[in-house]
């Protein structure tokens, strides 16, 4: 019993203590989160706060920059984890994340303090450009817990360090566009858990490694504008969450020159974008099949890829494919492609298959199909019959190029059908070099249309005379499409006048209005056209937006990634007598083409101030009066016509200013006097004078009179020169001789203390030249018997 009692109370004791216990340790937790909602952040590692205050000195940011402004000794600045870019552990106060991106900023260089931040694990140093630290510095694969490198644009040259190979942990690598070049670093290929590598726009050579197939973990690779050479890995095979491949060469220098028969594409399931343009791709029999697999594609490019038909097994996989370019190959078979692409996917936007040489016809039902194209270029291929109305149904429509084939069809049922769409985003349309009939209808409501070409069609109706357009220039063209950038009417049968209202084209970068029967004068208001009265830059391209949008695979939340981008618009013009394909040059040209015409009048001088001109043709007219001085002031000029007119007078001494001028015929006129001084004019072959028999000098047979002839302004200068220099001046320079000669002869013979002086003065002159000349011999003799 008293065992049991004892029992008893042990067992109460016991209880009682553990809730003492209890109530202590839940006081203590009550403390500790008390005092961390007091004391939210915690102190920074003095040492890693040393190792960033010597990053910075390193950067040599200037007192003027705000950048890392926050970084200091101040007693306001001692906590580094609040500074600017800099993020850490809440737990153990460890520097985790660097994000110091800049836009295009001069540094001085990387401070080696940064491998003293061991505990770092992303770093974005991109767009600084580090002038003393010429390579990647090999101590920053010492960060061994990084999983972000961002070195983008940092100006780097040199080898890529091997030692970036011990970032186990690295998951995304961007070391583009910078000056990398040797071959790719094997060490890399050690990175399994990385997901994310972009080494485009350097200088990258060699082969590609099959050890690039043991990134297992790589969704996004991307090694364009490099320049490797030989076949792309069979190993990419392996590669399975691959999403994104982009290979395309540096289109300026083409230096990569990659092959591949595209076996191991069907094993990348989940690829998205693929972009593999110039890559040799001719041994890929079955190319339409690999693509066929990815049923997740929606960026194509393999545009000059050697691609030829091949035989389909399967339709395309993809339903989400957006962009498609497989131009410049040689596919022949319209009826392999067209329904290729048609019977799969309805989100296409941007479809290009210019220059392959298609054969056959345009279904029927492919705008019906593809009604979300914005973008379609089908020029320069051998396709036939009747363009299908249901490609004017697509509203979306904003690029279409036609041009080149043997296309049939009533041009104003398209512009019909066209014009039940609300909204109508078309720019460019270019049905060009067909044969295509109809009228033109009023285009007014077209306005936001660029270019328009139809040339070389069989276009005919109530205002067109056989099988050219005729009648006067349209109001519409020059009233409702402000935008318009290129104009060529050329080969038809407009007359009339030249509109006032055509001079409200400010964009407008060329007009042909050549081979018409337009008459009267060229309004003085055409220097309005202000595009031709600024230069064209050396970078200068005629350029059109285009987006597409897919998921974007690195965010968590799988949001919808846009990508925007451009392409170059083209036109063929008639230049220097022959037809020509602008292309990213076309921004570079301007030019007004009014030959073949019956205008009159004179040159109007106010055209002389579009001083962006490169190409003037205004042969074969009825232009009369002088040639306009101030046509010096076309520096930019490459090609000048005036040929096969009625104008008189001289040839304008400035046109020998004029350094680019590479063409020039002023052949068949009434010119007369002199041809300038200067090589542009008198090196060129005489065919450029002929017909203007009141001409001479070089390079013409004809020589000038001595008396009367054209002095040109290159020889103006001269003018006051050649008028002193006459006769008399020979004659008074005759005379002055004698009298000061027979002067001082008179004053010796008459004078004799003078005679005296002089010939003294003679005798200490040749003594001192003989002492002179006696030293010198013997010391050269002395020289020369020691030697």
């Amino acid at each position: 019993m008293i065992q049991q009692l004892n029992l008893k109370y042990c067992v109460v004791g016991v209880m009682m203590m553990n809730g003492v216990v209890y109530a202590v340790l839940m006081v203590q937790v009550l403390a500790w989160r008390s005092s961390a909602v007091e004391v939210p952040s915690v102190k920074c590692i003095e040492s890693e706060r040393q190792a960033l205050l010597s990053l910075k000195r390193g950067f040599n940011v200037t007192d003027d920059d705000d950048w890392l402004s926050s970084w200091g000794d101040g007693e306001q600045q001692k906590e580094c984890c609040n500074w600017e870019g800099v993020k850490c552990s809440n737990v153990t106060g460890h520097v985790l994340m660097l994000h110091l991106h800049a836009d295009y900023y001069t540094r001085g260089s990387i401070s080696p303090s940064l491998g003293e931040l061991h505990h770092l694990k992303y770093l974005d140093l991109s767009g600084n450009h580090f002038t003393h630290t010429p390579s990647i510095p090999p101590f920053i694969a010492s960060l061994t817990f990084l999983t972000h490198l961002d070195l983008f644009s940092c100006s780097f040259g040199g080898n890529i360090p091997p030692q970036l190979g011990n970032l186990l942990f690295l998951q995304y690598l961007d070391l583009s566009s910078n000056n990398l070049v040797g071959g790719f670093p094997l060490q890399l290929t050690n990175m399994s858990s990385l997901r994310y590598l972009d080494l485009r726009y350097n200088s990258l050579n060699e082969t590609m490694p099959p050890q690039l197939g043991n990134l297992l973990s790589l969704e996004h690779l991307d090694l364009s504008a490099n320049a490797f050479t030989g076949t792309i890995p069979s190993q990419f095979k392996n590669l399975s969450r691959l999403q994104h491949l982009d290979l395309h060469p540096d289109y300026y220098y083409k230096t990569m020159s990659l092959s591949s028969d595209l076996q191991w594409l069907s094993e990348l399931s989940t690829m998205r974008y693929l972009s593999l343009p110039r890559v040799n791709l001719s041994g890929a029999r079955n190319w339409q099949q690999q693509v066929s697999s990815l049923s997740h594609l929606q960026y194509l490019d393999l545009h000059a890829c050697n691609l030829v038909d091949s035989v389909l097994t399967s339709s395309l996989a993809s339903t989400s494919l957006s962009y498609v370019d497989i131009s410049n190959n040689s596919l022949r078979d319209a009826s392999f492609i067209f329904p290729w692409l048609m019977n799969s996917t309805r989100s296409l936007v941007t479809l290009i298959m210019n220059d392959n040489g298609l054969t056959g016809i345009i279904p029927e039902t492919l705008g019906d199909n593809l009604n979300s194209l914005e973008e379609l270029n089908l020029a320069n291929n051998e396709l036939k019959c009747q363009i299908p109305l249901s490609l004017f149904h697509s509203c979306n429509l904003a690029w279409l190029d036609l041009s080149n084939n043997n296309l049939t069809g009533e041009f104003h049922e398209y512009i019909r059908e066209y014009s039940r769409c609300a909204h109508k985003p078309l720019q460019i349309l270019d049905m060009g070099w067909n044969e295509i009939t109809g009228m033109v209808p009023d285009l007014s409501q077209l306005q936001s249309l660029q270019e328009l070409r139809l040339d070389n069609n069989r276009l005919n109706g109530s205002i067109h005379e056989g099988n050219k357009l005729s009648g006067t220039i349209p109001t519409w063209i020059r009233d409702n499409i402000p935008k318009l950038l290129v104009l060529s009417l050329h080969s038809n049968n407009f007359h009339g006048n030249i509109p006032l209202s055509m001079c409200n084209l400010h964009e407008l970068h060329v007009l042909d209005l050549s081979l018409n029967i337009l008459s009267g004068n060229i309004p003085k208001c055409i220097s309005n056209l202000s595009a031709m009265a600024t230069l064209a830059h050396s970078n200068a391209t005629i350029i059109d937006d285009y987006h597409y949008e897919y998921v974007n695979y690195h965010s968590t939340t799988d949001a919808v990634h846009e990508v925007f981008g451009v392409y170059n618009d083209s036109a063929s013009l008639t230049w220097k007598g022959k037809m020509s394909k602008y292309g990213s040059t076309l921004g570079l040209l301007r030019s007004i083409d009014f030959s073949s015409n019956r205008l009159t009048g004179e040159i109007p001088t106010e055209m002389m101030t579009l001083i962006g001109l490169i190409s003037l043709n205004l042969s074969r007219n009825l232009f009369s009066g002088h040639i306009p001085p101030t046509i010096g002031q076309l520096k930019s000029i490459d090609f000048l016509d005036l040929s096969r007119n009625h104008l008189s007078g001289t040839i304008p001494s400035q046109l020998v200013q004029i350094d680019d001028l590479s063409v020039l015929d002023l052949s068949y006129n009434d010119l007369s006097g002199e041809i300038p001084l200067g090589t542009q004019l008198q090196t060129r072959d005489a065919s450029a004078y002929a017909g203007n028999p009141k001409l001479c000098g070089a390079p013409l047979n004809n020589t000038c009179p001595i008396h009367g002839h054209q002095i040109s302004e290159h020889d103006a200068d001269g003018d006051d020169d050649e008028q002193f220099v006459s006769e008399g001046f020979y004659i008074a320079m005759a005379a002055g001789f004698v009298m000061a000669f027979w002067g001082v002869c008179f004053s010796l013979i008459l004078k004799k203390s003078w005679r005296y002086a002089y010939f003294k003065l003679l005798s200490d002159v040749y003594d001192m030249l003989y002492v002179f000349i006696a030293i010198k011999v013997a010391k050269f003799k002395r020289i020369r018997s020691q030697i």
